[in-house]
């Protein structure tokens, strides 16, 4: 299988954290795509929608999205699944939802701030995403307490996210929320506890 990958992205990072969860990171071979808008890239050659991850099965077929990656990797997993069948199934999904959420509304304003003169932001957008995670961190919070540490796609994609938004809280500007200690702090406990965490947290590539 080859998975085209970034260093920074949380749809990369769940995708890989739940690869090396199942123990499988060595029948994968990690493309790394330095420019997501380079259209030489072989990323953006062979793959229509031009994002990341995007994976390729050995049998040549694609997979577009990390939530298709995330849970294909689960089925052919050596572990036990990530994906709760039981009553459990639509909390957990529910908080991958609003990890998720965040991400969508979030990355809009980090590509503006990162690829365009100051003089060019759309504020007002940008002040409405911020409190919309404020609100939306705020639940997520209350939504992962009866989960603790556990590990599931909910809570893993959310340790991702809670990370990525920290990572870049320059533009973001997470870190003086009510909320986010509390959430900084387990994300530190999930990192701690699970090397499929700490193994793939996010830096900056040379």
């Amino acid at each position: 299988m080859k998975l085209w990958y970034s260093t920074t992205s949380p749809y990369v990072r769940k995708v890989r954290a739940v690869a090396a969860y199942h123990g499988l990171e060595g029948k994968i071979e990690l493309m790394q795509v330095t420019s997501s808008f380079d259209i030489n890239s072989p990323h953006n050659q062979d793959n229509p929608l031009g994002r990341i991850p995007a994976l390729q099965a050995d049998d040549g077929e694609w997979f577009y999205n990390s939530n298709v990656i995330a849970e294909y990797l689960d089925s052919i997993g050596q572990n036990g699944s990530l994906y709760p069948q039981n009553e459990e199934r639509w909390k957990v999904l529910n908080i991958h939802a609003l990890a998720e959420g965040i991400m969508e509304n979030t990355l809009p304003m980090i590509a503006e701030k990162m690829r365009r003169p100051e003089n060019e932001w759309w504020t007002e957008r940008h002040q409405q995403i911020k409190d919309r995670n404020a609100k939306t961190l705020a639940v997520l919070a209350e939504q992962l307490q009866p989960f603790g540490t556990q590990l599931n796609i909910g809570t893993l994609n959310a340790a991702c996210v809670i990370e990525f938004v920290l990572f870049l809280n320059h533009i973001t500007e997470v870190a003086s929320l009510p909320c986010i200690a509390g959430l900084k702090e387990w994300q530190e406990e999930m990192n701690r506890l699970y090397p499929c965490l700490s193994e793939t947290k996010p830096y900056i590539s040379n």
